[in-house]
């Protein structure tokens, strides 16, 4: 069970932390948290540099095989997985508990037993708006339970949010993140990746076609910045295909490229990078441009939404005459 939101605690207050997003946000915001649990060894060594000697590991969840006898072995200790973070967390004393997602298994079991204070914090753009219909999110479920995956409210995307305190920078702005600095203006355009291919959410031909629009629409170059789940030993003869589009240049990641690199503009399908780079005059999203014309609603329909929204190629081409297109004006 979780307690109403507003009450009072003493005592430790750890945060389940799963990204550098979220590290960024707690040091900024909880630097004197006591523990943060994470799940993955890959972010291990920014745990214990920005809060050394308060990381505790969780370990996660196996993956599935196609072997029987692997993915029997995979299903018992997944389900065994639960209780095993259940009676490590009991044991820490914890009063306060910061979340960062709230439809995830891991998440959900500690929603239904933990007693003390829980905040949710946000954790992009998806703390906002559902950016997937929701039977992508219960399609999903479906196959978490087949792998032995906590399976209580598996097919919903949302915890219930009046039982918790919650916190983000857009809506309830009472979070903060330093926005980086930003180089020198130089005449490009930076299109900023989304995973749409590997996300299955479109094919590769849409996603040139996109870009294509994009190229089209700009007076300046344009350069791209890649996702970090897309392919970059792949992208430049993928970029080559589209034409007048080039791999932006290193460092990759928003924040250090954009302290570097210089633009008129910055340009994505659907990005969390956008709010984190604050360059909100300068921004605009362009999930239309990839056919994905749900998210374009979606993200009109966000109240809180600081960047401007295209629906189409013109509204790209009017966006970087600086004239007004749909979302923010």
């Amino acid at each position: 069970m979780i307690s109403h939101a507003g009450t009072s605690h003493s005592g430790l207050t750890a945060a389940l932390a799963r990204s550098s997003l979220h590290l960024a946000l707690l040091q900024h915001n909880a630097p004197a948290v006591d523990l943060v649990l994470y799940r993955d060894a890959h972010i291990a060594a920014q745990v214990d540099a920005l809060f050394p000697g308060r990381g505790v590991f969780l370990g996660r969840e196996q993956r599935l095989s196609l072997n029987p006898r692997a993915y029997f072995s995979n299903f018992i200790a997944n389900r065994r997985y639960y209780a095993k973070v259940r009676s490590q967390i009991e044991g820490l004393g914890i009063a306060r508990l910061i979340l960062f997602l709230e439809g995830e298994p891991l998440e959900r079991s500690i929603l239904d037993w933990y007693a003390g204070t829980v905040e949710l914090w946000e954790e992009g753009l998806s703390h906002y708006v559902d950016l997937t219909s929701p039977w992508w999110y219960a399609a999903r479920g479906m196959v978490q339970i087949a792998g032995g995956f906590y399976p209580k409210g598996a097919l919903h995307r949302r915890a219930d949010r009046g039982a918790m305190i919650v916190r983000d920078r857009f809506a309830t702005k009472d979070l903060m993140l330093p926005l980086p600095q930003r180089a020198a203006v130089e005449d490009q355009v930076l299109v900023i990746g989304s995973p749409l291919v590997e996300d299955r959410l479109v094919g590769r031909a849409t996603w040139r076609e996109g870009l294509a629009q994009i190229v089209a629409a700009s007076p300046w170059p344009v350069k791209y910045l890649p996702h970090p789940r897309e392919d970059k030993a792949a992208l430049p003869g993928l970029l080559a295909q589209v034409g007048g589009l080039e791999l932006a240049a290193l460092p990759h990641g928003i924040a250090a490229h954009a302290e570097v690199h210089g633009y008129r503009a910055f340009v994505a399908a659907v990005s969390t990078a956008l709010l984190d780079l604050g360059a909100f005059d300068d921004s605009l999203f362009v999930a239309e441009l990839f056919g994905q014309k749900r998210i374009g609603r979606v993200l009109r329909g966000w109240v809180s939404n600081p960047v401007a929204v295209a629906a189409s190629a013109a509204d790209v081409a009017a966006f970087f005459r600086r004239e007004p297109v749909s979302g923010v004006e």
